[in-house]
Parts: structure tokens; sequence; C-alpha cells
């Protein structure tokens, strides 16, 4: 038994059309055939709508849907939590999230350029997300003790990382050689800021270890790069 693919009915094997919506066999073939073949030229022509725009209209593009998220999120989880508890309670926390996430989301694409003003709006956006969240704990101090300095120290070494990155001729392995020491280096600012803070002394034990693993590591990396950049084949020089 076959079946009638517009609304279902169980059809003979010799009907040539549905008895419930008259429908023949070859009428709804043609018609899914049209179905499927509207479907396809709306998938062009979206494809083909996106890859016609630029990058900045790309980026805007991006940055209006993650506004819409955000925001919708924003409305949902305030909107759910006054129904449960007639006041905002955990909402706060996801509100002040979104709202940092749609500022950084703001300045990485309308600032991308800015270097300075980017990581600069960043880190107070960052930074006033931590404070609050020690606010809505009831003061509890680690923002502002540990959070902020350590955020501030991974904004400078990412900036400084970026500049360095952007001045390269060629980029490749020494890229990766570069991240690996500036990751070693955020290491030590972590271990020093948490050992002032907590154990009011400088001390510097475990990220010492990771540094020096780091910086062999590094030192490959760019050997292998400037062997590369100089033209040497791989599979000569590791006798592969």
């Amino acid at each position: 038994m076959t079946y009638c693919k517009n609304c279902g009915v169980e059809l003979d094997e010799n009907m040539s059309f549905c008895p419930l919506c008259g429908e023949t066999a070859g009428a709804i073939a043609a018609k899914k055939d049209q179905h499927i073949a509207v479907e396809a030229r709306t998938d062009e022509k979206l494809l083909s709508d996106y890859g016609s725009l630029t990058q900045k209209q790309r980026r805007k593009l991006f940055w209006e849907l993650s506004g819409i998220v955000l925001m919708s999120g924003i409305v949902v989880t305030l909107i759910i939590d006054l129904i449960l508890n007639n006041s905002i309670t955990w909402s706060k926390y996801s509100i002040t999230v979104c709202l940092v996430l749609f500022v950084n989301t703001t300045l990485i694409t309308f600032l991308r350029h800015r270097l300075i003003l980017l990581f600069a709006g960043s880190f107070v956006s960052t930074s006033i997300l931590l404070v609050l969240l020690d606010l809505f704990n009831k003061n509890i101090g680690w923002g502002v003790k540990f959070g902020i300095p350590i955020l501030f120290s991974f904004y400078i070494i990412a900036l400084l990382l970026t500049v360095l990155i952007k001045h390269c001729k060629q980029q490749g392995f020494n890229v990766l050689a570069f991240s690996f020491l500036a990751a070693g280096l955020f290491t030590i600012c972590i271990e020093a800021i948490i050992s002032v803070n907590s154990q009011k002394s400088f001390y510097l034990h475990w990220s010492i270890i990771v540094m020096v693993c780091m910086i062999p590591i590094s030192a490959i990396l760019l050997f292998i790069h400037y062997r590369l950049k100089r033209g040497n084949d791989l599979k000569r020089f590791f006798h592969i």
C-alpha cells in the first residue's frame, strides 16, 4: 500500500489520484519538486546575499545578531525572576554578564583597529563586572584584590602580544612562540598578585617552573620559523 504525500490517505497500487484531496500522483510529485526548488533558490539567495557583504557589514550583522540574543536573554531571565520571586534576585548576574558581553562585542566590532581604546574599554567593562559581582555577594573583595589586578596584567600582556604579532612581517611559528612566552609571563603575574595579597610578600615558585618550560619551547618554535623563513626543508632538517 502507498500513501498520498499530500494528505496521508492510504492508496491502492492502481490508484492514479487521491480519493480525499483529488491530487494525482504526478501533481503531488510536481508540487514536491517545486517546493524543493523554491527552498533551494531561497538558500542560494541567502548565501549570495551574505557573500556580497563587505567585512564591515558582516561585523555589523554579527553585532546586531549578538545584541538581539543578549538583550533577549536579559528580558527573558528578568521576567522569569520577577514571576518566580516577585523581585530581582539571581537574574542580576545574567543581566550584568550579558551587558558586559554586549559592551565587549560592540568594542570589538567598532574599535578593532584602535587597540588601545579596545583593550581599555574591555578592561574597564570587565572590571566593573568583577566589582558588581563582589557587591552582589556582599562585598567579598576577591574581585578588587585579585580579579582586577590579574585582569589588568592579562590585558597589558595581551595588548603587547597583539602589537608584537601585528608588526611581524611574517606570521607562523613565531606567533605560537610569542604566545607561549606571554602565557608564562601571565602565570608569573598571577602568582605574584596572589602572593602579595594573601601572604603579604612577593613569592614566586610554580610560575617560574612554567616560564622555564615555556622558554625552550618558544626557542624551538622561533628556530623552526627562522629556518622556514630561510627556505630550508623541514623533512631534510629532521631527517624524515
